[in-house]
């Protein structure tokens, strides 16, 4: 004869399941045809010389870079730029010193790369790459080839099925290589945290 199975009968206190409980989590379609993945898939960082042109003080820096980055805002783990960040980044040597507290097309540039790269860098490796950059590349080309590959990699992750972009540098480097490792750690990032916003995540 057959031993029984043990039936271990369902509390009288536990908790009752919920209609919440059953229902269908958001789909990865749902996600990328809403409106926040369709204006992250509209991403296009400026080119160098579409940066502002007259000298900026630092709030319209500030105001300027927030709006530029403001598709991806659930990447930063707080608001993009600060008075007091600038004025680290200053004393630390990773931007230029304003004149007359005037920042300039260089200086916002410089500052649109910090933003973005310290989501998943420390400022030391931040430093670094800056420092890599500016022996290898003037400062516009090394910003439109961030900007180019950025809006790409932000393009395919928020889209269904796009392949991943190949490199867009006319020669492959170690300074190419470490912008797309980059860009593809920023670009991960911000793919993840506006999907959990999006599913109910908050921080």
């Amino acid at each position: 004869m057959k031993p029984t199975r043990p039936v271990i009968p369902m509390s009288d206190v536990s908790a009752k399941i919920t209609p919440r409980d059953i229902a269908p989590t958001v789909l990865p379609d749902d996600f990328l045809d809403s409106e926040v993945a369709r204006a992250a898939r509209a991403f296009q960082l400026p080119a160098f010389d579409e940066l502002p042109d007259l000298p900026l003080y630092r709030e319209q820096v500030i105001a300027y870079i927030e709006q530029v980055l403001s598709p991806l805002a659930d990447a930063s783990d707080g608001p993009w730029l600060t008075p007091s960040m600038i004025n680290n980044y200053v004393k630390t040597g990773l931007v230029p010193a304003p004149q007359k507290k005037l920042y300039r097309r260089e200086q916002i540039a410089r500052l649109i790369i910090i933003c973005i790269f310290k989501q998943f860098l420390p400022i030391p490796a931040i430093k670094r790459m800056l420092r890599i950059q500016a022996v290898s590349y003037p400062v516009a080309v090394a910003f439109d080839y961030v900007g180019v590959e950025l809006s790409q990699a932000v393009r395919a992750a928020f889209s269904a099925s796009a392949p991943t972009p190949p490199d867009t540098a006319s020669v492959v480097t170690r300074e190419s290589l470490l912008v797309r490792s980059a860009v593809a750690a920023f670009t991960s990032k911000a793919f993840l945290l506006t999907y959990l916003r999006f599913t109910g995540f908050e921080r």
